[in-house]
């Protein structure tokens, strides 16, 4: 090594280090851009003469939580990942697919490839859990269901990147579904109908769609959520499914619904991958004149530590009384994928109880039986499928 390296790259890494400190004490010229790193930064490390060993260890956490510059290096990685090699700094959460469209890595992208499925012995294993909640349900006076959310994947797959391609069509959902229809427990396809709606309606490129043309996109491009309008097409398939099973719900009139679209900057994907942008995505909202009011529910008390506390419990009723004692009633165990369909879906019910359960996937006995229904919806996004056995899968979660 010659000496110009040998002693230039250390000056240089010292130098942007002092640079660093002094923007961000008095300039404040790139300690504006910001990282995005879903996790809370060290603390200050505590000096402990008695124990030293940790603090270098604590101090270099510190200090990497805290360097002004790490949004810009971040970002600049994140970049340089894309541009050379066609992929994200953290390829095992983001995946960067076709004119910024971003899909989730890891355990959601081996569900999606058919490489992680269900065994025979963890398909039985779920098989009889569900068969014991219907049954449970059904001794309550319930009809019990189970829908399944898709991955983004699985509606825009024309956008995932070359080297993405399914290993086995048969994958978990269609395993577990066609298992649940051989021992009796009713399930809602919500696969099929949104694929078909993707192919009618395919979205735009980024560079030169219209605003417009994007209210029909089912998922966001920077963020693995649905959109409103994947919420009402799956409202609108599960209400037409217990339609035909005999339950009498309203049906929806979907004439009435305007969708509004505005440009965004980059979701929770491209913040991962520090690829984030203005005017990245297009934001989803929808009116409508809704005839259901929402109740309040003081009673129920928030888990310590939920992070979404306005969610946990969402109670929506029929303005008209006579309509809400007519009309069957919903108690739907959801995550985050409910949080679209349940204005469209209370609407077709004489009331509906949606109830968060921190990602758990429980059945809830006690919240179904204080609540009632006559309809229990079991609501699941598929990369979260595996937390249905009894030791979930350690990446399934977000």
């Amino acid at each position: 090594m010659s000496a110009t390296f040998r002693y230039g790259l250390p000056l240089v890494f010292a130098a942007v280090l002092v640079l660093g400190w002094l923007d961000a004490a008095f300039f404040w010229a790139l300690t504006q851009v910001q990282g995005f790193e879903n996790k809370r930064a060290a603390e200050v490390p505590t000096v402990q003469l008695d124990h030293l060993d940790p603090l270098p260890q604590q101090t270099e956490a510190y200090f990497n939580d805290h360097f002004p510059w790490k949004g810009l290096f971040q970002r600049f990685n994140g970049r340089l990942q894309a541009v050379t090699n066609g992929r994200s700094p953290l390829p095992d959460y983001v995946v960067l697919g076709t004119d910024d469209w971003l899909y989730k890595g890891g355990l959601q992208l081996d569900i999606y490839r058919g490489k992680r499925r269900f065994s025979p012995a963890e398909l039985s294993q779920v098989v009889k859990t569900l068969q014991a909640r219907r049954d449970s349900v059904a001794a309550r006076g319930g009809h019990y269901y189970l829908a399944v959310a898709p991955l983004k994947h699985h509606i825009y797959p024309a956008f995932l990147p070359d080297h993405v391609r399914p290993l086995n069509q048969e994958y978990a959902v269609r395993q577990l579904y066609a298992a649940l229809a051989s021992a009796g427990v009713k399930t809602i396809d919500l696969h099929t109908p949104l694929q078909a709606y993707a192919t009618a309606h395919p979205p735009q490129r980024l560079d030169h769609g219209k605003l417009e043309a994007t209210v029909h996109n089912l998922y966001y491009r920077t963020d693995h959520h649905w959109t409103v309008r994947a919420g009402l097409l799956a409202a609108t398939v599960i209400g037409d499914a217990l339609r035909a099973d005999g339950l009498p719900l309203a049906p929806l009139d979907t004439s009435g619904f305007r969708f509004h679209s505005e440009a965004t900057a980059g979701m929770t994907l491209a913040k991962l991958a520090g690829l984030d942008r203005q005017a990245q995505d297009h934001f989803q909202s929808l009116q409508f004149n809704w005839q259901t009011e929402e109740v309040a529910r003081p009673d129920l008390k928030v888990p310590p530590g939920f992070p979404y506390p306005t969610s946990y419990v969402r109670q929506f009723q029929q303005s008209d009384p006579h309509l809400r004692e007519a009309l069957p009633s919903l108690f739907v165990n959801r995550e985050s994928f409910g949080e679209n369909i349940m204005r469209p879906l209370s609407e077709q019910a004489g009331s509906a109880f949606f109830l968060f359960d921190e990602w758990k996937h429980e059945l809830n006995l006690p919240d179904y039986t204080r609540e009632g229904g006559t309809i229990y919806l079991q609501l699941i996004w598929e990369g979260f499928l595996f937390n249905l056995l009894a030791l979930p899968e350690e990446d399934g979660k977000w």
